[in-house]
């Protein structure tokens, strides 16, 4: 393998072409302030991505054609363009810009003039135009998959289920709801979906597909605790999403990709669009996206998925062929049927059936000398299809044969629509920078069941059914003043406000076949009076035939389980930046904030930053931080279908409220905290390198997880818990608790070096992440100490410590001319083990664990601009076509195995074709 990325990679440097002779230009690049050179100023030609940045003295070199058009820009800075003519030497002013309130200052710092070098914690900046033009991926998660080393995200069908839906994301390997996600700096709302498998166990996430790849202009990835900076979830880092500003250009892409065999076709369309709003920098960008996605196959070899166990015989998910019912009399049926064994074929092996539809836009407009208004916001719909192992029809106790004679396949179409909106005003007022915003934010969240049925019903049973629906909203209100005093010290940046933030969660109960139990039944016996008198007395429910209630794949909401919740924080924060001499910056952060439903959080960061010299300095910081609950993981109640060594298993969730939860003995959420420590340092050993290397530890106590399974076979359970499950007409029951705390140690290393040549630029990046989650302690309430092995399951054990690789490294080359550019990159995806339970048995359930070997996906594709503005791309995903290992059957014999893609969720090879049009 190694030999084969060796190879690609001199042969890129070999197939770039000659382009027509072009002359080199230097220069250096100044503030008009004060005549200082200016480090890092972008300098493209114009109409090309050809381009390089100025070195640590100003100064730069590249090559361009005569009478070409050079752009200079640079962070709070006016742009400049530069007609380059018969000069072969230029000397740039840039002016300094007053009124560029717009621009989006780094995550994680408050101060406008900190760059990803000079910031004392590590913050990743993401060119995601670049990416668009020469990457295979589309989505926003899978283009940072393969280019961030502390971020992690697999295709959302690994969860099952809703979760299916989303693609959800890490950093550093800790849960999905440990980070926080902004949008031009401000906080955005999370998904309403509590998800089950894949990456978020009982966790609701970020969606960050809502948001349309062509709507950004760059992520940076600030890869540090900062809750005392920007408030809960920041335990892990922060994601901030830029919006492209930019006007008076046309920019429509347009990708096709497919599998290996045809399956899995996904598109993905977008137009972005600018224009000015009046002459003092105001403008309106918009985009649109379209994108399609086609159920795949099981990926792996053809016959991947394929049932082999028993088919219409009584009781096939519970025992194999017998010598009274054989293979030969199934295949007599399958022949007069007219069908075959793969009628029975898993579907859904990589992604769901989707559609896509998203419309964003950003704006500003000047209101006075130093002011402006700005919004920004959008709406995604999706929808997509997740379907379900195959209900056999010799599964009696599922399926009804006069309604299916064949089975069923049965399908869970989610609709989902996302909404936000923010408004504000920005200026100064005297010496301070003031920003008042508001951002609303709702993600709804539909669940209709097809294809499917409620056995108990038996004939009655409807075919499609409305499960119910929820969803989950949030609205921040924020006022923020900042000062840089020039004169103090050798510069302190002072920052301050306040924020009131209300989030509200919302169930909404689905028609009542879709969780009926229709054969339950009353059953009275027979009791004394005082008196002596026999009477009938009520003495519960019971089932009276077995049958699985609600409908298949996913039962409906029961309005017992209806909520319309709120809660209001208040939150005040104070952060400051003082370079204490030329060379040694130190930043501290404090954070109080108020949650009316469990009471205060203060939380701390102390960071700093020296430099020895040009080539050298270190970095360090310590901070505390806190993840609320969500309301969701609070009032939450489900029934699913989990599979047990092939037995379909139904299961309840409970809401963290419920009385079955309080009678089990465990207690009410409470907030995550935790503490993290950072140190490293940064290099500009040479003109166009960059290094970073950084050292993490995040200890985090309570972490609310899922427990195990409690079965309904176990005599000790209270009343009300075995009233849940016979009510819900489930056989196993899961909490929500604060289970366990968990160690996080690692070390990040970046690195990047850029070699302008005669036509164009050849740029190198390498990236990598080895981290270790450790279990530190489990919370086993006294009450429940025989439980211990419940409480806290093998699986999630597996899903905190060792579901996701342990080691992540990214090797790229891209190459960028006037006319062709090339792109050359492997991955380095570390082996994973999981867990899945195989039975509820008391007192420790049993396990199977299957081990993933480690994996290089390499992905490669060449562009070519038929015009200055057309350009058409060809590439491939996975184009050694690694697939990771296959899933060992738990039963043998019943399914064929498949490919496990924890790791990458990738799925083989993967070829794609672009159209890109800027006008």
């Amino acid at each position: 393998m190694k030999q084969k990325i060796h190879l690609l990679f001199y042969t890129l440097l070999f197939i770039i072409p000659a382009i027509a002779q072009e002359k080199v230009i230097t220069g250096v690049v100044v503030s008009a302030r004060d005549n200082t050179p200016l480090a890092g100023v972008s300098i493209v030609v114009k109409g090309t991505g050809q381009g390089v940045s100025s070195r640590n003295d100003g100064t730069f070199q590249l090559n361009a054609p005569k009478d070409s058009v050079l752009i200079f820009s640079f962070i709070g800075y006016h742009s400049q363009e530069v007609i380059t003519g018969n000069n072969k030497r230029l000397s740039v002013s840039l002016q300094e810009n007053s009124k560029a309130l717009s621009e989006v200052q780094i995550v994680g710092s408050r101060s406008a003039n900190r760059t990803k070098l000079n910031s004392p914690v590590p913050v990743d900046i993401i060119d995601i135009r670049t990416l668009q033009e020469t990457a295979p991926q589309t989505s926003i998660t899978q283009l940072l998959q393969y280019v961030s080393p502390s971020f992690h995200s697999v295709n959302g069908s690994n969860a099952g289920d809703a979760g299916s839906a989303l693609n959800l994301v890490q950093l550093k390997g800790l849960g999905v709801d440990q980070l926080l996600v902004l949008v031009n700096g401000k906080r955005r709302h999370k998904s309403s979906n509590v998800n089950w498998g894949g990456l978020g166990n009982g966790a609701t996430g970020y969606d960050l597909n809502a948001i349309p790849a062509g709507a950004i202009e760059r992520i940076e990835i600030l890869r540090d605790g900062a809750a005392a900076q920007y408030g809960s979830d920041a335990i892990a880092g922060v994601i901030n999403i830029v919006l492209r500003k930019k006007t008076d250009e046309l920019t429509v892409s347009s990708t096709a990709s497919t599998r290996r065999r045809g399956d899995g076709l996904s598109t993905r369309t977008s137009a972005n669009y600018g224009v000015k709003i009046g002459n003092n920098g105001g403008y309106l960008n918009t985009t649109a996206e379209f994108a399609t996605q086609a159920i795949s196959l099981q990926p792996g070899r053809d016959d991947a998925g394929l049932y082999n166990g028993p088919i219409y015989g009584g009781g096939a998910n519970t025992r194999p062929y017998d010598a009274i019912y054989t293979r030969e009399i199934d295949e007599a049926i399958l022949k007069a049927r007219g069908i075959d064994r793969h009628h029975f074929d898993q579907r859904g092996g990589g992604s769901n059936k989707a559609k896509d539809a998203l419309l964003f836009f950003n704006a500003v407009v000047p209101v006075k000398a130093d002011f402006e208004i700005y919004a920004f916001g959008g709406i995604s719909h999706r929808n997509s299809q997740f379907t379900a192992v195959y209900r056999l029809p010799g599964w009696t106790e599922r399926n009804n044969s006069f309604l299916y004679p064949d089975g069923f396949l049965p399908a869970m179409d989610n609709d989902i629509t996302d909404k936000s909106l923010a408004l504000g005003i920005r200026g100064k007022i005297g010496r301070w920078q003031v920003d008042l915003s508001n951002v609303y934010g709702k993600n709804n969240f539909g669940n209709v069941i097809s294809n499917s049925l409620n056995a108990s019903l038996g004939l009655k049973s409807p075919t499609t059914f409305d499960a119910g629906k929820y969803n989950a909203s949030q609205n921040t209100a924020s006022l923020d003043f900042s000062r840089y005093f020039d004169k103090t010290l050798h510069g302190v940046n002072v920052a301050f406000g306040g924020q009131y933030r209300v989030e509200t969660y919302q169930i909404i109960a689905g028609e009542e076949a879709s969780y009926i139990k229709a054969d339950l039944r009353p059953i009275y016996k027979i009791d004394t009076s005082a008196a002596g008198i026999p009477y009938q007395s009520d003495a519960g429910f019971l089932a009276l035939n077995g049958l699985s209630p609600g409908s298949q794949i996913h039962a409906g909401f029961r309005p017992g389980n209806e909520v319309n919740v709120n809660r209001a924080i208040v939150a005040g924060y104070v952060d400051i930046e003082a370079n204490i001499t030329k060379n040694w910056l130190v930043s501290a952060a404090v954070r109080a904030e108020n949650f009316s439903d469990f009471g205060n959080v203060t939380t701390g960061k102390i960071a700093t930053r020296y430099s020895f010299a040009k080539w050298l300095g270190i970095r360090g910081a310590v901070n505390s931080g806190f993840r609320a609950p969500d309301l969701a993981q609070f009032y939450y109640t489900e029934t699913s279908t989990s599979f047990q060594q092939g037995r379909a298993i139904d299961q309840v969730t409970a809401s963290n409220k419920s009385a079955a939860t309080r009678a089990l003995g465990i207690p009410l959420l409470r907030p995550e905290k935790s503490r993290g420590y950072t140190a490293g340092l940064t290099s500009q050993p040479a003109a166009n390198v960059e290094l970073t290397v950084d050292a993490y530890l995040i200890d985090i106590d309570n972490r609310v997880g899922n427990t195990g399974n409690f079965s309904a076979t176990d005599a000790n359970l209270p009343a009300e818990v075995r009233n849940l499950l016979l009510q819900t007409g489930t056989t196993q029951a899961k909490f929500f608790y604060n289970a366990f705390s968990t160690s996080t140690k690692g070390i990040e290393f970046t690195g990047s070096y850029k070699i302008p040549i005669r036509t164009g630029s050849i740029h190198f990046i390498a990236g990598g992440n080895f981290v270790k989650n450790e279990v530190t302690q489990v919370n086993t309430p006294k009450e429940l100490e025989k439980y211990r092995y419940v409480i806290f399951s093998e699986a999630e054990k597996a899903r905190v410590t060792t579901n996701i690789p342990r080691q992540k490294i990214t090797l790229q080359a891209l190459y960028n001319g006037r006319r062709f550019n090339y792109l050359l990159r492997t991955v380095y995806f570390g082996s994973v083990t999981t867990a899945t339970a195989q039975n509820a048995t008391f007192p420790q359930p049993d396990y199977y664990f299957q081990k993933l070997h480690a994996i290089w996906v390499t992905d490669i594709s060449a562009g070519y601009r038929i015009t200055p503005e057309i350009q058409v791309t060809l590439g491939v995903n996975n184009v050694f076509n690694v697939l990771g290992d296959y899933s060992s059957p738990i039963i043998s014999g019943l399914r064929n195995p498949t490919v496990v893609g924890i790791q990458n969720g990738s799925a083989g090879i993967q070829p794609f074709a672009r159209l890109l049009a800027r006008f």
